[in-house]
């Protein structure tokens, strides 16, 4: 018969419903605002996204779009919380959480995966996101949620998100950590693999400069940066250091004016997985996003095997920018894999 079939509602590159394809669950409909991204996920999973704000979609709309269900996912983008005041975040965080509802339970599918970030939880979100749950409960659903970190799941990356599963059939779990902290007692005794490192993910990449492209991969690709970003760089030791192990008169006038964002032209470690790889995770004037021994700042490449996206994989783009983006507000694929074998066993 038919595989299993799913739908994603804030489809973005495709980073979760890729790691559900890999379990062979068949990608039905996906919708995303994004042109960009949209393109990128046509690539990768051979459906091409309606391109509409889920915000001006109503449910009856999407029943007309989509039949009968196996899963639904959805990462509503959370990166609207942070720069919104307080009140305008709430709202704006309520009407996306009340929207995912609204579409789940107007499509009742056999299982629903929410995903979101930690913030979702803080004491002036946590209401909004209880209703939530207790609204998939009231319609039948059995519901589990944790906060997973990507790490755990074989990711080289420390990333924690809030991740529900809500099921009609039988009870779901959230998947089992396969990997732990190297200094942890299960990986010691062997119960759990150890993080897998930056070592690891990128040590095998050939070395390029800032500003360059490796000829046979053109996501193998540096940011140019300005000279006195690269004579910091130059000066931060290799292997973990920060600018605070630079010389003061190398830190950039903002950084002397205040001692805030401590990671900001960091180097990553190469024996620890790598920081959360965000939208701008190509520039190091935004986050420990300096390579951990050339001075530069990390390029896509890295960036999207820190998120476990396979080589592959192939981002739309007209710019460095728009790729990284796309790559920085993905959802890790072997984390999404994980929870794909649980739904898997649920149905």
């Amino acid at each position: 018969g038919r595989g299993l079939e799913f739908a994603d509602m804030f489809s973005g590159a495709g980073g979760l419903s890729y790691g559900f394809r890999s379990e062979g669950f068949e990608p039905v409909f996906a919708l995303d605002v994004d042109p960009v991204a949209n393109e990128s996920y046509r690539m990768n999973l051979g459906v091409r996204p309606r391109k509409r704000d889920a915000f001006r979609v109503s449910p009856r709309q999407l029943t007309r779009w989509v039949g009968d269900l196996d899963v639904l996912l959805g990462c509503p983008p959370c990166k609207g919380f942070s720069t919104l005041n307080r009140s305008e975040k709430n709202r704006r965080l309520n009407r996306l959480v009340s929207k995912y509802t609204k579409f789940a339970l107007t499509l009742r599918p056999k299982v629903i995966v929410f995903e979101n970030v930690p913030g979702i939880l803080s004491s002036r979100n946590r209401e909004y996101f209880r209703e939530f749950v207790q609204n998939l409960k009231d319609k039948g659903y059995n519901v589990v949620w944790g906060v997973l970190n990507a790490a755990d799941y074989g990711v080289p990356q420390l990333r924690k998100r809030v991740v529900v599963i809500a099921s009609l059939r039988g009870k779901p779990e959230l998947p089992e950590r396969t990997h732990g902290d190297p200094s942890s007692e299960e990986v010691r005794e062997g119960l759990l693999e150890p993080w897998v490192t930056v070592k690891q993910a990128i040590g095998d990449l050939p070395p390029v400069e800032h500003g360059e492209r490796d000829p046979s991969d053109p996501l193998h690709v540096a940011k140019k940066l300005p000279e006195n970003h690269l004579r910091l760089i130059r000066a931060i030791p290799k292997d973990g250091g920060s600018r605070f192990d630079a010389p003061e008169d190398l830190w950039l006038e903002c950084h002397r004016r205040s001692r805030g964002f401590r990671d900001v032209f960091g180097r990553l470690w190469w024996d620890r997985p790598s920081v959360t790889i965000r939208t701008k995770c190509h520039d190091p004037s935004t986050g420990r996003y300096v390579h951990p021994e050339q001075d530069r700042g990390l390029t896509l490449r890295e960036c999207a095997r820190l998120q476990s996206f396979p080589d592959d994989y192939r981002f739309f783009g007209r710019s460095i920018n728009e790729i990284a983006r796309q790559i920085g507000e993905a959802f890790p694929p072997l984390l999404a894999r994980a929870i794909a074998k649980k739904v898997k066993e649920l149905l």
